[in-house]
């Protein structure tokens, strides 16, 4: 889950995925199919950390949700909003150094990802 709701599969899946109304995007089999998912050597100790650094994230997301969900008060809805961003930030950061981003590359991600049907 932290590799499909990273910035960079976004963006992936934005070019093959069929854009509904209200801005919805629907993904077919076949489309999700063609995405580069880069195979994890749990054998070699940086990837299987990064691996479970990333299922760590994503495994917290569900509780930050459900946390920004319940908020009552503001400043418990602005700390939920920062946790999950933060936690995105971490996720994406760890994508890009998992598919050996440049510099250059990551800024593309980002400046993408952020323009509508992009």
């Amino acid at each position: 889950m932290g590799l499909l709701n990273s910035k960079l599969l976004t963006l992936r899946l934005r070019s093959i995925g069929k854009l509904k109304s209200g801005g919805i995007y629907e993904y077919f089999w076949n489309s999700v199919s063609k995405l580069c998912i880069r195979r994890i050597n749990l054998s070699d100790p940086a990837d299987k950390k990064l691996h479970d650094r990333i299922v760590q994230l994503a495994g917290s997301m569900l509780p930050l949700q459900l946390q920004f969900a319940s908020a009552e008060s503001e400043v418990q809805i602005k700390t939920a909003e920062r946790q999950i961003e933060a936690t995105d930030a971490e996720i994406d950061r760890l994508v890009h150094n998992l598919y050996g981003l440049t510099a250059e590359e990551i800024a593309i991600v980002e400046e993408s990802v952020g323009l509508p049907n992009a």
